[in-house]
């Protein structure tokens, strides 16, 4: 039997549309659907015969009766290959702690601005999973909003809501305040690598002071992407540590690039190299080009966070220094290339950052430094 709907005008451009899906196998009884719609008749129509083929394919979804943690699970299901795992598994965490436990037992079709102020009052008044006292950081509420709208725009691209309910938040996001950076000067970076010399974490730690490579990156570097002779590594690959395991992936931004090193550091990698075969030689191994320049002792991938948890605890017994995170070597050589004069242009492309903008706000504690010292010039300067 060939199914049909009604359409009526509710107001000018604006259509209601009745349809009934399936019949309740039990009483016989009609479920009847109702959705507006806006702009003309002819739009009505359109969307009339789109949700009817649903119905007869199979795929319909009645947004009277999903639910946002309904609507939520299906999304994450449709994005699973759109983004990378890692940050899918964010944004399942997101669902799973924050938006599910306020939201989710609303019906999709009734979601209202209303209901979603009230997520992001209890957020940021509480809802923290470590337990402790006070709302959620700035930053993941922005993050849960942005999951949130996410989701809603795609089920308005469906035609599941008319419109999104999140979007009236969008320039009402709570401020992130920009932390002072904790990084090491010169001094300091050369008592840190003679503190780790005779650990496995010295080789890592060398890599991010004088490349400012990422934490993935180092860990993803293979010997053939390292030209000792020329004194330059190809950053080509990151390593990810998900639920499911590791995986290499492309660097961020999907851009390769190259670093020179400084002479001693190539030394320092050819009494690796040298070291780390005859390694892997007592084990029945080889060291070839595919061959990871920081691994574990039988040649594996060393874990992201093994690498982070042994570096924490490794600082925590050298009292002497600032409590740096592995991430703030990275900010250490950047902060230390700009600090010596290098231009801002050459430290971007070293970093990998995007745009140069970027690197500018991002050491904009250095650059204000850069700036003085420019001006102490032109005052010397004019006058002699």
């Amino acid at each position: 039997m060939r199914r049909t709907g009604t359409i009526c005008e509710r107001s000018p451009g604006r259509w209601l549309i009745r349809y009934s899906p399936w019949a309740d196998p039990a009483t016989g009884k009609r479920h009847r659907v109702n959705i507006t719609v806006d702009g003309d008749r002819r739009a009505a129509e359109k969307e009339l015969r789109r949700l009817l083929k649903t119905v007869d394919d199979g795929a319909h979804v009645d947004p009277a009766r999903i639910t946002v943690r309904g609507w939520l699970e299906q999304w994450l299901e449709a994005i699973r290959s759109e983004v990378a795992p890692k940050t899918h598994e964010r944004y399942a965490q997101i669902v799973s702690h924050y938006l599910g436990p306020a939201l989710g037992n609303l019906q999709l079709a009734k979601l209202a601005p209303v209901h979603i102020q009230k997520c992001y009052s209890d957020l940021a008044q509480g809802g923290r999973r470590d337990g402790k006292a006070g709302g959620l950081a700035p930053r993941t509420r922005r993050q849960v909003h942005a999951v949130l709208s996410s989701a809603l725009t795609r089920a308005v691209e469906l035609q599941l809501l008319a419109r999104n309910p999140a979007e009236v938040f969008k320039k009402r996001q709570p401020r992130v305040e920009r932390h002072e950076m904790t990084t090491l000067n010169v001094d300091q970076s050369q008592r840190l690598l003679a503190s780790l010399r005779h650990s496995r974490v010295y080789w890592p730690v060398l890599l991010a002071l004088f490349t400012g490579m990422r934490r993935g990156e180092i860990l993803a570097l293979r010997w053939k992407n390292v030209d000792l002779q020329r004194g330059i590594v190809r950053v080509v690959e990151s390593l990810e540590q998900t639920k499911a395991g590791l995986r290499f992936k492309p660097p961020k931004n999907g851009k390769t690039r190259s670093i020179t090193l400084p002479a001693f550091v190539g030394e320092e990698l050819r009494r690796l190299k040298l070291e780390q075969g005859e390694r892997l030689s007592m084990l029945g191994l080889s060291l070839d080009g595919a061959s990871l320049v920081c691994d574990r002792a039988d040649g594996e991938p060393l874990q992201p966070r093994s690498l982070t948890h042994e570096f924490t605890v490794l600082m925590g017994r050298l009292g002497d220094l600032p409590r740096v995170r592995f991430h703030d070597l990275r900010h250490s050589h950047a902060t230390q290339l700009l600090s010596a004069g290098v231009h801002p242009k050459i430290a971007q492309e070293r970093l990998g950052h995007s745009t140069i903008t970027t690197t500018m706000d991002i050491y904009s504690h250095v650059t204000e430094q850069m700036h003085e010292d420019a001006a102490d010039k032109i005052d010397a300067a004019y006058g002699a």
